[in-house]
């Protein structure tokens, strides 16, 4: 079985982030067949919620749904049944590729969220920025060690989606240096700071800092619509701990010492979900 090929693709500079959930009273053989006719190629990324799971008959040990964390600050756990990203080079071409997947699920789910995301700035082969103007996925892993982050012996892996909402205008008015101090990297060279406080995006979430392999592949895109403007947080590891011990100590769960982020940006949502792998002709791996 196979890994989905758009995960480790390189990354697309636009993108829709669709999440669904299970009607009622829907017929489990119809569900799959739908689920099966699903053909995956670079532009589409496909993630189970544990109520999907749990109607599929899919058992994963290691799966769980995102946790409601007990701190000061909020992160909501909204959850969801089934997760779907469209990608494609352009803004239409993504609108279109997602037509026939919205219209295929309709009859088994109703739309929980829909938000489109669009890469700003960097290089046309690099990484974007988020809209505070730093490079968002500076430390992801390369090569081999992308593949040893994200990929479970199976060919699935795990996707962390989270809306995150900023307050642009309160971070505009940010000296330079708080801006650094916040991230912890310099704006000007994309540098960490030596000097970071303890509280900086950067030593919150330093994927080299933790007690066990912590790294992750992160394909985030920032949004802009007429609710606000923020970053789609997306990325993948074999196992859920990579990511939530990054999430633990950003909420400052165990020393009381939250993420900078949180001064001019909130979190909408939250949600995990299992990306089933594909067998050989690229369709969904269901028995």
């Amino acid at each position: 079985m196979l890994l989905q090929p758009a995960i480790l693709k390189k990354s697309m500079p636009f993108g829709r982030f669709m999440i669904f959930n299970l009607k009622s009273g829907i017929n489990l053989s119809d569900l799959k067949k739908i689920l099966k006719t699903i053909k995956f190629d670079q532009h589409i990324i496909v993630g189970f919620g544990k109520k999907l799971m749990n109607k599929l008959g899919i058992e994963v040990t290691d799966y769980r749904q995102f946790p409601q964390l007990d701190v000061s600050v909020d992160i909501p756990a909204t959850h969801g049944d089934l997760f779907v990203f469209m990608r494609d080079n352009e803004p239409g071409k993504v609108a279109i590729k997602s037509l026939p997947i919205k219209a295929l699920l309709k009859p088994f789910f109703e739309t929980q969220l829909q938000v489109d995301g669009f890469k700003y700035l960097g290089q046309a082969d690099g990484y974007g920025h988020d809209l505070t103007g730093y490079e968002d996925g500076t430390e992801n892993p390369l090569g081999g060690d992308a593949v040893k982050a994200v990929v479970r012996e199976d060919g699935s892996t795990f996707v962390q989606v989270q809306q995150w909402q900023h307050d642009l205008t309160k971070f505009n008015g940010f000296s330079q240096q708080q801006k650094d101090h916040t991230i912890g990297r310099s704006l000007a060279t994309n540098k960490e700071l030596e000097d970071a406080p303890a509280s900086s995006h950067v030593n919150r979430s330093d994927q080299g800092t933790f007690d066990i392999e912590a790294d992750i592949l992160r394909r985030s895109l920032p949004w802009a619509n007429e609710h606000g403007e923020g970053l789609v947080f997306m990325s993948f590891c074999e196992n859920l701990d990579r990511f939530e011990v990054q999430m633990c100590r950003m909420a400052g769960l165990n020393d009381g010492i939250s993420d900078a982020l949180f001064t001019f940006s909130k979190v909408l949502n939250s949600a995990y979900f299992y990306c089933p792998p594909v067998n050989t002709e690229f369709a969904l791996k269901i028995d």
